[in-house]
This record gives C-alpha cells, sequence and structure tokens, in this order.
C-alpha cells in the first residue's frame, strides 16, 4: 500500500460533541413522543452526563493523543462550557476512532477489546445520572521504517551540507512508523533547509507500507532551491499608521539571509506598536535571483479607547472600593505617540467596612505620554505625571509626582531603563503613634516633603514571552540614587533584585517562583529614607497569609505591651521575600493555585536573618477574563514573630493579576 502527501486535515478529526449530533436526539424524541420535555417546558439531557473517559492498555499512544478524537469526552466537575452526554451507541463509534488513531501513529493491528459504560444512579431522573465510559485497547505490534531515503531534486545545496538537513529528521530506521511522524518529520526537514536560507524549500513525503511485514519505506523528495537574502519589507493593509514608522522597525532584517526566525522577529516587532489587531508575515513571490521580499499583512486596530469600571479590594486591615475610567490614544497626532489617563476615585476603610476606625477618600490620576524614536529609533520615551490622594495606617496623604524615562531593548533578551523621578508628599490626620515616635524615626519622617531619584532597571528576559510568560526566567534589577542634588530632601541608595521563574510542564498545569531581596542605604548630612518608600511586605502579592503591609518594623504607643496596643508599620531598611505557586487549570478560565511564600523586613541595613522568616502556605481561585486575571487567595501563617503581633493567623486577599 502506498501513502503519499498525508494532509493533517485527513489524519486529525474534529471532535463531535453530542451536542453537535443534536438534531439526531430531537429525531429521537419526536418517535418516542413528548417524554422529552419536562412540565415547565424545558429540555432533559439526551442521556446521562459523561464524567470519565479511561482508557486501559494504552502503553505508546497517551490519553492525551486519543481522547480528543472520541465523541465522548469528560465532563469536569466545574464547568462553564459544553457538557458531554452519553447516548447507546456511541461507544462502538468511539471504538472505531481509536482503531484509526492507532492506524495513523503506525498500529495497523491494535484493537478495542472492550468498551464498558457504567451508568451511576441509575434509580435517579436522568439529568442526575453520570457515565464512566472505560475502553480496553490492545496495541499490537506497530508498523516499523525499514529504509529512509532522500532524493534532492538538484544541486543547489553543497553534498556536504546535506547531511546536517537530513539529521533533523525525526525518522530513523527500526523506529515507528506513522502519518503523525511522517508530517513532523517532513516539516523539520523544511524548518533546516529555510533557517539555511532556502526560503521556497519544497519537501515531498511518500511511504510504500508492507502491513504484513509491518515494516514502511520512507522517501523525501527534497528541492531546497535557491538561498535567499531579504531585501524588501512590504507593508499591506495600512490606513492611518505612517508607513516609515512600521518599516523603522522591521529595517533590522534588511541584507540579512532568510529564516523562519527572522519572520517571528518581524512579526513581534510589527505586533509590538500596539496598533494593530492582526500582523501576518509571509514571503513575497519567488523571483529569479538571491533576493526576496516579506510581505507584511496587517490590519489596524481601534486607535482610541475608553473603558469604565469598578472593583473592590478586600485585605484584613484594609477594604477600597473605587471606580475607574481609563482613556487611550494608540496614534495621537497620527505619528504613533501615544497617550493613556487613568482615573480611579473610592473610599477605603480601614480595617473593614464594617470597622472603619480609619477612612477616607482615594483617588488617583495618572497620565502618561510615550513615543519610540527620539534621538535613536530604539529608544522609547515616557512621562508620567502623576496625583494621589490615600490613606495608610498612621496616616492619609496626597501627593504629586512625575517621572521622565528612556528605555531600550539591547537584542530580544536584554532591556534597560533609566528614569528620572520627582515627587511632593503631603501627609495629614497622622496618628499619635506616629507624631510622639519622631525620634525612633528621625529624619525617615517628614511632613511635607520631596523626593528627587534617579532610577535605573536592567532586566533579563529568558522567557518564550516577555508579557506572559510561562516557560523560562526573568531576573530584573531596581536601583534608585536620592540625593540632595537631585533636588529632593534625602540622599539613599536602594537595591532590589527581582527573580522569577517559570514552567509549564503540562497545558493544564503552570509553576511559577519568585525570589527578592531589597536593600536601602541612607548616606550623607541628608542620611533618611521616607515612611512611604521604605520595605513592607504582606497583602495580595507578598507572603500572603499576612495583612496589607502589616509584615514591616513598626513603632508603638506602649512598646512594652505590643500585644494590647495599636503599633503602625513604619517599614524597614531590608527585606527578602520569596513563592512558589501551582496553578492548575480546572476549565477554561477557572484555575486553581496553591503556593507557598516566605518573607522578612528588618530595620537595619543590609540585615538578612533565615531564623526571622516568616512562612505562609493557602491556595486560591484565579478567573482569566478579557480585561484581565482575578483572584482570590487565602494564606494562612505557619509562624509567628513577636515583632509583628496581629490577631489572626490567616488573610484573605481579593485583587486583580498574577501576584508575581
Amino acid at each position: 500500500m502506498i501513502l503519499q502527501s498525508f494532509p493533517e486535515g485527513i489524519v486529525r478529526q474534529e471532535t463531535v460533541r453530542v451536542r453537535q449530533i443534536g438534531w439526531l436526539a430531537a429525531f429521537a424524541a419526536a418517535l418516542i413522543g413528548p417524554t422529552g420535555c419536562k412540565k415547565d417546558g424545558t429540555t432533559a439531557p439526551p442521556g446521562p452526563l459523561v464524567r470519565t473517559v479511561e482508557l486501559e492498555g494504552n502503553e505508546d499512544i497517551p490519553d492525551e493523543e486519543i481522547v480528543p478524537h472520541l465523541n465522548l469526552q469528560p465532563t469536569p466537575p466545574v464547568t462553564f462550557g459544553a457538557k458531554s452526554y452519553y447516548l447507546p451507541g456511541l461507544e462502538s463509534v468511539d471504538s472505531g476512532r481509536i482503531k484509526e488513531v492507532y492506524r495513523a501513529h503506525g498500529y495497523y493491528d491494535a484493537q478495542v477489546t472492550e468498551a464498558q459504560v457504567q451508568v451511576r444512579r441509575e434509580d435517579k431522573p436522568i439529568k442526575r445520572q453520570r457515565a464512566e465510559v472505560r475502553f480496553t485497547v490492545e496495541e499490537g505490534e506497530p508498523i516499523r521504517v525499514r529504509k529512509l531515503t532522500f532524493d534532492w531534486q538538484n544541486d543547489i545545496m553543497p553534498a556536504a551540507a546535506r547531511p546536517a538537513v537530513e539529521e533533523a529528521c525525526d525518522l530513523r530506521p527500526d523506529l515507528r512508523f506513522g502519518i503523525f511522524e511522517l508530517a513532523e518529520a517532513r516539516d523539520a526537514l523544511l524548518a533546516s533547509l529555510e533557517d539555511q536560507g532556502y526560503a521556497y524549500a519544497v519537501v515531498n513525503e511518500s511511504a510504500r507500507v508492507d502491513p504484513d511485514l509491518r515494516l514502511a519505506d520512507v522517501r523525501f523528495d527534497v528541492d531546497p532551491g535557491p538561498i535567499k537574502t531579504i531585501t524588501e519589507v512590504r507593508v499591506e493593509g495600512l490606513q492611518r499608521v505612517p508607513e516609515d514608522l512600521v518599516l523603522r522597525e522591521v529595517d533590522f532584517v534588511i541584507g540579512k539571509r532568510f529564516s523562519r526566525r527572522r519572520m517571528q522577529e518581524v512579526e513581534s516587532g510589527v505586533y509590538g506598536l500596539g496598533v494593530f489587531s492582526t500582523v501576518v508575515v509571509s514571503r513575497g513571490s519567488q523571483t529569479e535571483g538571491d533576493e526576496m521580499a516579506l510581505v507584511v499583512k496587517v490590519n489596524e486596530g481601534k486607535m482610541q479607547r475608553v473603558k469604565l469600571g469598578a472593583g473592590i479590594e478586600i485585605d484584613p486591615v484594609r477594604w477600597e472600593q473605587y471606580g475607574t475610567a481609563r482613556y487611550e490614544h494608540r496614534n495621537l497626532g497620527g505619528r504613533l505617540w501615544g497617550f493613556s489617563a487613568r482615573l480611579k476615585a473610592g473610599y477605603a476603610e480601614l480595617p473593614a467596612l464594617y470597622d472603619p476606625r480609619e477612612h477616607g477618600p482615594v483617588s488617583d490620576v495618572q497620565l502618561q505620554f510615550r513615543k519610540k524614536g527620539l534621538l535613536e529609533k530604539r529608544l522609547v520615551w515616557t512621562e508620567a505625571p502623576r496625583f494621589e490622594l490615600g490613606i495608610w495606617q498612621g496616616y492619609q496623604f496626597y501627593s504629586v509626582s512625575n517621572r521622565i524615562a528612556a528605555s531600550r531593548f539591547f537584542t530580544r533578551y536584554f532591556e534597560l531603563g533609566l528614569g528620572y523621578n520627582n515627587r511632593f508628599t503631603d501627609l495629614f490626620d497622622v496618628q499619635p503613634d506616629i507624631n510622639q515616635n519622631r525620634t525612633i524615626l528621625g529624619l525617615d519622617f517628614r511632613d511635607p516633603y520631596f523626593l528627587a531619584f534617579v532610577d535605573v532597571e536592567p532586566t533579563i528576559h529568558l522567557t518564550d514571552s516577555i508579557l506572559n510568560p510561562t516557560n523560562g526566567a526573568r531576573l530584573s534589577m531596581e536601583y534608585d540614587f536620592a540625593n540632595r542634588y537631585l533636588g529632593g530632601q534625602f540622599n539613599y541608595h536602594r537595591f532590589a533584585p527581582d527573580l522569577r521563574g517559570y514552567y509549564r510542564p503540562h497545558r493544564r498545569l503552570q509553576l511559577a517562583s519568585r525570589a527578592q531581596v531589597g536593600f536601602e542605604r541612607p548616606y550623607g548630612e541628608a542620611a533618611a529614607v521616607p515612611i512611604d518608600q521604605q520595605f513592607y511586605l504582606g497583602g495580595a502579592n507578598s507572603v500572603r497569609g499576612w495583612p496589607l503591609r502589616r509584615l514591616a518594623p513598626r513603632v508603638s504607643l506602649c512598646p512594652d505591651a505590643p500585644q494590647t496596643c495599636r503599633s503602625t508599620p513604619v517599614g524597614g531598611l531590608s527585606m527578602v521575600n520569596g513563592s512558589v505557586e501551582a496553578r492548575i487549570n480546572l476549565y477554561g478560565p477557572l484555575w486553581m493555585a496553591l503556593f507557598a511564600d516566605a518573607g522578612d523586613v528588618q530595620s537595619k541595613q543590609f540585615t538578612i536573618r533565615p531564623q526571622d522568616w516568616l512562612y505562609t502556605t493557602g491556595g486560591g481561585f484565579r478567573f482569566k477574563s478579557d480585561i484581565g486575571v482575578f483572584r482570590l487567595d487565602v494564606g494562612g501563617q505557619l509562624n509567628t514573630d513577636p515583632r509583628f503581633p496581629e490577631p489572626r493567623r490567616w488573610a484573605i486577599h481579593f485583587g486583580i493579576g498574577e501576584a508575581f
């Protein structure tokens, strides 16, 4: 038997759920009579709900390769999507599908020896019944590759370079043969050729299979074509975005040899402008010679957006209710100037809405101007003025600040940012425990105060995605240099390296970790760090068994009895913080998370005391929506410290976005 040119559409069959054959159930209901409907007019399910689908005897082909091709699909205990129901006879249909999947993988003798369906609660109404499906498989012996031949169609590629391409082929003599394996080997050969500059390479695969001997002779016809150099990039679909600004993002490929990687870099660069809803990069028409063009087809997205929303943040020591409004323009002036304005306004209560011992209005107005290409085409400039009105334990405040910064990527992996910041802060409604402890706080407590500092932020991105990483690591470093000669009242250095790791061993499991330390060092005649710029831990994003900002050195009106007297966190100069987290996809947008955190804040400089570290563990849920990740976490303390007295050893946090 000869198999040739196997398109993926012939091999992979789209999973057909019972909902897709609903017309069969409707036809059967019409024959049986009106018993398919309840008295209230709602439609009864066509059969028991499929709870589990299991396979036995499949050693070489995992369940994940088989079950998606079946009609009967397992329905998770918690589901917001379609459900799968059992109808008599579907197990026979799926037995045939299992055999076809095995045949596509080279098992021509595979058999389903038993298809068992067990219905739970048969005495209950059909809506309460659950079906458990089990298939028993005998795989048999697979077809194996006997001979592998490469037929090079021309002499363009030197003979000495061909073995490296052939080595990319995943098929080898004596290995299992199947349609999937054959298609993957073809794609691997194409990728190897294209990465060497053969932009229009063609690989045709064929195989002669002898089912009796269980052997296959495989042949690849390889036509590499000429090596191509990218000499032109064309952009199609532009309406309001200037072409020169788009081409400026991709001119780095001009004069370079073609490769798939460079096509991906062009796509990422154009899409990163943030003004296109879709970006597709393809090869231009093949021409004589060694020159070629890349064609970038784009669809412009909405240049202006307005978003309104409301939210609530819940923490054991603070509740906050607020509304938000956001305006964004991505092509201001028709030259890709970015502008955004964000308004947040609400009210906060400490420690809770039902027990408002301290309370007050909160607001946050943030403006940002963004432009890429000033002075140097890769530089991204931002200016971000801001006004904030807020409340923390011990005081309320308002501040006016501004940040001017420039950042740039050096290769895809290294990013460097540099900014100048100034901030005026005025405290009011200051509580007595802070006012009466000015000798303890020293120069750290000034009211009002002016702060000016320069920040440097290098980041190494070793992840698969910069914005939404799933595998890899990211190392960043925050360094702030505050000095009176920059216009402020404080002199200090701040160092805060941060290492994050991500690993996704399965599509339903995401592992994440973070390790962070921080040090602040005052120096000179104005050696001090403002009270609200010191280190605090606790809350939704760090050491989640502790309330917000409560894991930090404190001052008290009665230091001899800290357990019975009010204490106010004032921050520290040394910090260590670490977390590990497992995120498990339950179904669709719903995820569950298990985490463990550790951390500590010390009042002294450059002080790390592992014996003082505090540990918490817990879990929560995430709901991934189009507007962000909604998160609910519950954490419990595994140990305590007399430095940080708390009436409860657990905390509940609700917020938006992942912790890290």
